[in-house]
């Protein structure tokens, strides 16, 4: 194709041919209709010239057509039909008979090119299982543009990280000590390896995801909501923005973090469910779970609420209700307080990039009675199918407000002091502001081991005796 197109520019000596890094998606031409037509129907070697812009350029920038170009092109490749579609809705459009692409205005081509960029990140959202609310712009214009972006995977930046380690692990460095024998005698050794040298360390980061977890408020500027393979039949739920807001801001990054919905049913909407109030009951959490007491909560300022499931934070988006998941909605239906198994769900709000990622899921009832039957399983369970979860409908609102409830005391988290929890303690409830998850309450011994520091550290010095007084 090279070869044909050099020789024809030779009368053209400023345009000069160059490669590029750019995986344009010229190839796609064959795909259009009149190109086909013309290729099935050639007899002899033909040089044909197109101008592939039309007449585009009277109207915007050779920027813009040339932005134009690739979208539908990259399209094309994508998905050849869905393109063709998008371009030619009905048969009210036409093509001239000199153009290769249909005649539209500018404003309706505007919105053709929401609807291919939009296909296009679609598609690599699919194929690479990620979020398209979380690419950046620039991440979207190398898509478009061909270029080549692989998505990180945990797994492998765990095994290089693991691997760098060894390697400087292996690397033997000399080095001088000095230290004092029994006798007060000081020796100076020269010493290659790190024994009774290292100081102990713990292996906990919790100092750092403190640091993360301060700028949870950032986050809650960038919410999204799911909007794809919603159900028709289920209730839709609205949730206020306030106590959402309040509940990222006292979550932290990695460890999962849950609190109980409560909320009514509006007399003149009875498919609509409102959120009032989040409670937080007594929890310890991990990043793939979160464990609750066995008393759920009992107060007389719930009496006029209905129960409507469980909310939980999570590290990163999975795309769908997690076995353990399906299990503690199962848990809460069985109790008998009230749960209802076609207005209980469980929503997520996940962390991705700068951002939240919110999922509202109710069980089927098939899995529900999956739940009940795994509903004491401990390891890895089985027979778990994405028929027994359907997502349902949630909207953000701000036109009313939520609260809420914490335990007596304030005290919520025990990741920080494990060895008082247990399934079967005992909690009264009261409205207030939660405390967040770091907060000097929930990690009392964190705050002894800095007295014990600030003791060790002082001296006891003489008293000195006030003369002038």
């Amino acid at each position: 194709m090279l070869d044909p197109l050099e020789v024809h520019l030779l009368d053209f000596p400023n345009i000069v041919i160059k490669g590029s890094e750019l995986q344009l998606p010229f190839q796609a031409c064959f795909k259009i209709s009149k190109f086909e037509d013309r290729i099935l129907k050639a007899t002899e070697p033909q040089m044909l010239l197109f101008n592939l812009y039309d007449d585009w350029i009277k109207s915007i920038s050779s920027y813009t057509c040339f932005s134009r170009l690739i979208l539908i092109l990259r399209s094309l490749h994508v998905n050849n039909d869905r393109t063709k579609i998008i371009l030619k809705p009905d048969k009210n459009v036409k093509t001239q008979p000199h153009h290769i692409w249909p005649t539209l205005s500018d404003e309706e081509w505007v919105k053709v090119e929401v609807e291919l960029r939009n296909l296009i990140l679609a598609d690599y959202a699919k194929k690479n299982s990620i979020n398209v609310a979380s690419l950046t712009q620039s991440e979207v214009k190398d898509i478009i543009l061909g270029m080549e972006i692989t998505p990180p995977s945990q797994a492998q930046q765990q095994a290089e990280e693991i691997d760098k380690a060894k390697k400087e692990a292996t690397q033997i460095s000399s080095q001088t000590v000095k230290t004092t024998n029994i006798h007060g005698q000081q020796m100076v050794t020269v010493v290659t390896t790190p024994y009774e040298q290292e100081k102990y360390s713990s292996k906990n980061d919790w100092r750092l995801r403190a640091i993360n977890a301060s700028n949870l408020h950032m986050r809650t500027n960038h919410l999204y909501t799911n909007t794809e393979d919603l159900s028709s039949t289920a209730f839709t739920y609205v949730v206020p923005k306030n106590v959402l807001k309040k509940f990222i801001e006292i979550s932290d990054l990695r460890m999962q973090v849950c609190g109980i919905m409560y909320g009514v049913t509006p007399s003149e909407n009875n498919i609509v469910k409102e959120v009032r109030c989040i409670v937080l009951v007594p929890q310890l959490g991990t990043h793939q779970s979160y464990t609750i007491p066995k008393q759920l909560p009992e107060d007389d300022s719930l009496k006029d609420l209905e129960p409507l499931g469980i909310i939980h934070t999570q590290p990163a988006e999975t795309n769908q209700l997690t076995p353990y998941d399906a299990i503690m909605q199962a848990k809460l239906i069985m109790s008998g307080k009230n749960f209802d198994a076609e207005s209980s769900i469980c929503l997520t709000c996940s962390f991705v990039t700068g951002s939240c990622f919110l999922t509202a899921y109710r069980l089927t009832s098939e899995g529900l009675e999956w739940g009940k039957e795994n509903h004491e399983a401990t390891s890895e369970v089985k027979g778990y199918l994405p028929s027994m979860y359907e997502k349902v409908t949630m909207i953000l609102s701000d036109k009313f407000l939520g609260y809420f409830m914490v335990p007596e005391g304030g005290v919520w988290n025990y990741n920080f002091m494990g060895i008082n929890f247990s399934e079967s303690i005992k909690y009264g409830l009261v409205m207030d502001h939660p405390h967040d998850y770091y907060h000097e309450a929930h990690r009392p011994s964190h705050f002894l081991d800095f007295a014990l520091q600030e003791d060790e550290n002082e001296t006891d010095a003489p008293d000195r005796e006030d003369l002038f007084n």
